[in-house]
């Protein structure tokens, strides 16, 4: 059976499928799915309206995965464009708040790419003389900012020596696919950006590829652990939760280092020499450095003996559909709880005012997610998310993200969950797969439920105490 994409090359995510495929002589049949034509929201591409969806067969080294926002926020280059040149197109004012602020959370991107990624001219992400499929992804990211124009392009991509010098090198890596692929973008070939009016603003997210893709024999071959694991963690994080009760479920041997957010040890110079995105949960695997929870758990799945396939299996279509999850809980998911739970419970303990707008956003956002779980991959007769009786990591991960509103009270999380029955069996099933560590690990939710729901407490923090609380609580929930 041939392989089949469905794509629109004006999407960044699109392009860095169809070049990857063309270097490496991949037979495929490219379908045009045409977003201004909004053939992405028809019933025969649905469920997920996701541009580009592979239809894999027999392809082991692609796997489409990671959303840019789940490591900066949110992705600058959509920003950049969404709020500048495409404006107009959208029939949208100019945005120049939005724009600056976009070009910011860019520049930092940039930064970070220079100095952890690039460091001693690497001339690849990875330091090798050859591109990973991370290099093609990021670059044809990029690359969408040529749609403002030279000068801008020039202006903020100027200061970064090594990043033009990388994209270069890709460039050159992957021609003459590279700049077959991007003659559309330069000179609006077939319509171009203008091509676009029709869509609405939320239509055109787009995703990368998780370079972290190797088969279990590679990992064992060449990254044996010789030394104990290392897992820098608050539990008070829900990543961080799924990471440990991971470890703990599959018998890995650990050594828990906590790095107190509330105290701000996350941002101190020596957490930096280990995750230099300052967040948590990061490892250190002997001289192996690696942050992100879910990259996290695909290298513990895949390095560690004893794991059980279900985990993350050897299969490339059932560990693509795990991805497919995984990627699509950053950019939707992830956002409900949080946005939630940060502006109602959390406001006062934080010493932020109520902000119903903002949680009632994050309402939108979980009801969406729980009803697409639902109707995607809980609609068959499995207990988990890959239709199966045994737990993935996604079901790990997203399920240790809805703990979150626990904080809420009983009362709350009720009407939040209620109308989602099989959401609810499903994380039943979860904590019952991985207990007594699913309830061991969220002990420390719990205490801080029961303070939360205190009448005391309350008070205490609506009058500007709740000191003790505000230390607790205050992390990257």
């Amino acid at each position: 059976m041939k392989l089949k994409v469905y794509a629109d090359r004006l999407s960044q995510p699109v392009r860095a499928v169809i070049i990857f495929c063309e270097v490496n002589g991949i037979d495929y049949e490219e379908i045009k799915v045409d977003l201004a034509n909004r053939e992405h929201l028809t019933p025969e591409f649905a469920p997920m309206l996701f541009l580009s969806i592979l239809l894999l067969h027999f392809l082991e080294l692609l796997i489409i995965v990671r959303y840019t926002r789940c490591w900066i926020g949110i992705t600058p280059t959509y920003v950049v464009v969404q709020n500048s040149i495409l404006a107009p197109v959208f029939r949208r004012p100019l945005n120049p708040e939005a724009v600056a602020e976009g070009e910011k959370i860019l520049s930092a991107a940039l930064s970070k790419i220079e100095s952890f990624w690039l460091d001693d001219n690497r001339p690849f992400l990875l330091g090798e003389n050859q591109p990973s499929i991370a290099d093609l992804s990021l670059v044809c990211d990029i690359m969408q900012v040529k749609l403002v124009g030279e000068t801008d392009w020039n202006r903020l991509l100027g200061p970064y020596k090594k990043v033009q010098q990388w994209i270069e090198n890709t460039r050159n890596a992957t021609n003459p696919h590279f700049d077959e692929l991007h003659k559309g973008l330069a000179n609006n070939e077939g319509g171009g950006v203008f091509a676009f009016k029709n869509l609405r603003n939320e239509e055109l997210h787009y995703y990368i590829i998780l370079w972290f893709t190797q088969k279990k024999s590679h990992v064992y071959a060449t990254c044996p652990s010789q030394f104990a694991l290392k897992l820098y963690a608050d539990r008070m994080s829900q990543p961080v939760r799924a990471v440990i009760i991971f470890c703990k479920k599959n018998g890995i041997d650990f050594e828990e280092i906590r790095v107190d957010i509330a105290k701000r040890q996350h941002l101190t110079p020596e957490y930096a020499e280990i995750n230099p995105m300052k967040q948590l949960p990061a490892i250190v695997d002997g001289r192996f450095k690696l942050f992100e929870s879910h990259a996290i758990l695909v290298y513990l799945a895949s390095s560690f003996p004893g794991v059980a396939d279900h985990w993350y299996p050897a299969d490339v279509f059932k560990r693509s559909k795990i991805h497919s999850v995984l990627d699509w809980h950053h950019s939707n998911l992830r956002r409900g709880p949080t946005t939630i739970v940060r502006n109602t419970v959390l406001a006062p303990v934080l010493g932020r005012p109520l902000n119903p707008e903002a949680a009632a956003e994050g309402e939108k956002f979980l009801s969406a997610s729980l009803s697409k779980i639902e109707s995607v991959w809980l609609k068959g007769n499995g207990r988990f998310l890959l239709g199966g009786n045994q737990p993935s990591i996604a079901d790990l991960s997203l399920v240790c993200d809805i703990m979150q509103l626990e904080l809420l009270g009983e009362t709350e999380r009720n009407r939040l969950l209620g109308p989602y029955k099989e959401v609810q069996q499903w994380i039943d099933n979860t904590r019952n797969a991985t207990n007594p560590h699913f309830d061991e690990v969220h002990k420390i939710l719990m205490k801080a439920k029961e303070k939360l729901q205190n009448p005391r407490m309350k008070g205490a923090n609506n009058e500007g105490g709740g000191s003790d609380m505000k230390r607790t609580l205050h992390s990257r929930i």
